[in-house]
This record gives C-alpha cells, structure tokens and sequence, in this order.
C-alpha cells in the first residue's frame, strides 16, 4: 500500500482535495472536487503524479471541442463516439459496470473523433460498433460494425452448443434448424437431449 501523505487542501490542476486519502483494496485515494463541481475519489498514485488533473471533465470538453471543428457532432456515427467514450469512463453510465468497470478501454487514438471516422468508416444501416473480443478495448483492430443479431451472437453471454463436430451459438442453431427465436433455450430447459431439440422441426 502506498506511503500516506497528507495533501488536503492542495489543489491538483482541476482538482482539490478536499480530505485525507482512504485505503480501498490496498490502494489510496484522495477525496476531491473538480471545478465543474463534480466529486470524485482519485488514486493517490495519479494525482501526486500529475497523471489525473480532473474528473475527467477535460478530456471530455476536449473532445467536444474537436467535435464542432469537424462539423459532424449530433449525427448518428458522433452519437457513437461519445456513447463508447461515456460508459467506458464515467462511473454513472448504466453500461459502466459492463465496459469501464470491466476495464474495457477506448484506445488513446479514438480521443479524436476525425481518427475514429477515418478507421471505421461511415456507420452502415442498421449497425452499430461492436467489439469482435468482447474483453478488448475498443481500437482499429478489435472493432467493426455489425448488425443486433451478429452483436447477439457475440456477447459474453451467447451460449455456444456443439453439434456433429459443429459449434455455434444458441440463435446460429435456431437459424440453421429453422427453430423460432427462443426455442431451442426453451426445449433445453424443459431437460430435453441437444439431439432431440435440434432434430425436433418448428412448432408454433
């Protein structure tokens, strides 16, 4: 655990402390207010450091900025940029916990949207951004667009099954047996055999 010092009442570019540091886990951190007003509990490590000088407010205005010099904010691929930039690094998100509290991060290059568009490219119809690894970040290499049933059959959730010498997701299985979505999960958990609920056609 890091040497505590006490630093209450400096202030650390936007941030100032505003108590004496509290060990989570092992680990210090410091009460502080931002000057947007926002409170926020920062790692010892990084404010003594120089490496957090806000609650992340700076960042966040940064990019606002570049988003009116390119003329492109409020459309739908923007829209996406600040979604992915949010719930991987603002704790009140309701994806945070999936994404920024998983450790999932936005590459370094992504805090400008202009590198953003010039890697993925315009936002096709009907699809959004997902992660080909859904325990990678968010960069060039891990990303494409993908339609809601390729994201389905992505997610940390999607249930593989394997089947003569063939593995897929529950909804791949549902689609090559001609099966209504839900189903097969239903047979399954009625305790019946893979075999018999893959073999069995459609009803309903």
């Amino acid at each position: 655990m890091g040497r505590t010092i006490d630093i209450a009442g400096r202030r650390f570019g936007r941030l100032l402390v505003v108590g004496a540091a509290e060990s989570k886990g092992g680990v210090l951190f410091y009460p502080c207010v931002c000057d947007c007003g926002n409170k926020k509990e920062i790692r010892s490590q990084a404010i003594r450091e120089g490496r957090t000088t806000s609650c992340g407010c700076f960042a966040k205005e940064r990019r606002l900025a570049a988003s009116f010099i390119h003329g492109r904010s409020h459309t739908s691929i923007h829209n996406i940029w600040m979604s992915m930039h949010q719930r991987c690094s603002d704790p009140n998100h309701k994806h945070y916990i999936d994404y920024g509290g998983r450790g999932i991060k936005v590459c370094a290059r992504w805090a400008e949207f202009t590198a953003f568009l010039e890697d993925m490219g315009e936002r096709p119809k009907g699809k959004s951004i997902d992660r080909k690894d859904n325990n990678g970040d968010y960069e060039p290499g891990n990303c494409q667009w993908a339609s809601k049933y390729e994201q389905a059959n992505n997610r940390r959730s999607s249930k593989f099954l394997e089947f003569s010498g063939e593995r897929l997701t529950q909804a791949q299985w549902e689609e090559r047996m001609g099966l209504r979505r839900g189903q097969l999960y239903d047979r399954l958990h009625r305790g019946w055999s893979l075999e018999r609920a893959l073999q069995t056609p459609r009803t309903g």
